[in-house]
């Protein structure tokens, strides 16, 4: 009896501390990138081996999102390439003011003057295919639902790329509000427009969820992606899907980021996206816009355009400049 009371003390005993144990596991987000010819069932059983919970794959890259423990050896695996930290990017906005829906007609922003696109309004142009990498876009504004063509959500395949923060939408009235007689207009008032949603309601997301909306965009055919969005943190993972969006044909374009004066941000700094930067009604660099690196200029101070829930709103940041020069890209 008294042996069987201590073999029962002894297993709780050893259950109490491997639940402690697991408790104190810190677990992190990763990216782990496998060589070519692991299998599915491979990946899937390394994943396990090392406590490991899958997040989503990442076909393109040949890895998988993953939540580890953050003393994992799995990047001492035969069969793994690389792992890196699966890092946070955020929008590349300063400022937001809310705007009363205009009463008159429809109104042209400055910015839109500025880089000449009413000139080229009556060109014959086919309609591009133009992916917003961002929060996502308001669905059912009525200056932008006759041009958006289809969305995709990253962060939940369930829902749609509807915007739940206000910069996509932003962005996507700069290249694309309609020409209609209400709002404002965009760059390319006949752009087809997507809703790549891989930023969430607070303007912040994984670098696996954008590496996933921009797999979407090539696999869907789109001419043109704009990121406004940005990191100080370099990423493989991320370069390598670049890579291959560029290697479709894809022009990429993605603000430089709003550091006052400094270099670049990522992914604006890998060499196959066009980086741009901030000025202002009269021609001058901002003050907050990065200038190391930067490849162009467009307009990114008091940006009037589409907000969300049908609104409109004024933004700074090199964000508003980058779908500016989307539009010019478009002609």
């Amino acid at each position: 009896m008294k042996k069987g009371i201590v073999l029962m003390l002894v297993s709780i005993l050893v259950l109490s501390s491997m639940s402690v144990f697991a408790s104190n596991t810190e677990m992190e987000r990763s990216i782990i990138v496998f060589k070519g010819g692991v299998d599915e069932q491979r990946k899937e059983e390394i994943i396990k081996k090392h406590g490991g919970v899958k997040i989503k794959d990442l076909a393109c890259i040949n890895a998988a999102a993953v939540s580890i423990p953050k003393n994992s050896k799995v990047k001492y695996l035969e069969e793994v390439l690389y792992v890196e930290a699966d890092t946070i990017v955020n929008v590349n906005a300063k400022k937001v003011k809310p705007i009363p829906t205009p009463s008159a007609s429809e109104v042209i922003p400055w910015g839109i003057e500025y880089m000449g696109a009413p000139s080229m309004w009556n060109n014959e142009t086919d309609n591009i295919k133009v992916g917003i990498v961002d929060t996502g876009i308001d669905l059912d504004h009525p200056d932008l639902k006759e041009n958006i063509k289809g969305s995709f959500n990253a962060i939940s395949s369930r829902k749609s790329g509807n915007d739940d923060n206000g910069h996509g939408t932003h962005v996507a009235g700069i290249i694309g509000a309609a020409k209609n007689g209400i709002g404002v207009v965009g760059m390319v008032p006949n752009a087809d427009l997507y809703a790549i949603k891989v930023l969430d309601s607070t303007g912040n997301g994984y670098i696996s969820d954008i590496i996933e909306g921009i797999d979407w965009a090539v696999k869907n055919n789109m001419d043109i992606l704009n990121m406004s969005f940005g990191t100080t943190t370099d990423s493989q993972s991320l370069h390598e899907a670049i890579i291959k969006a560029s290697q479709a044909g894809i022009i990429l374009l993605a603000a430089a980021g709003n550091n006052y004066g400094g270099a670049c941000e990522y992914p604006a700094k890998y060499a196959e996206v066009i980086s741009v930067g901030a000025i202002d009604r009269s021609g001058n660099i901002t003050d907050f816009s990065a200038i190391t690196g930067v490849d162009t200029w467009a307009p990114g101070t008091r940006i009037y355009s589409t907000g969300i829930d049908g609104g409109y709103v004024e933004m700074d940041g090199t964000s508003m400049a980058a779908p500016h020069w989307v539009g010019k890209e478009s002609y």
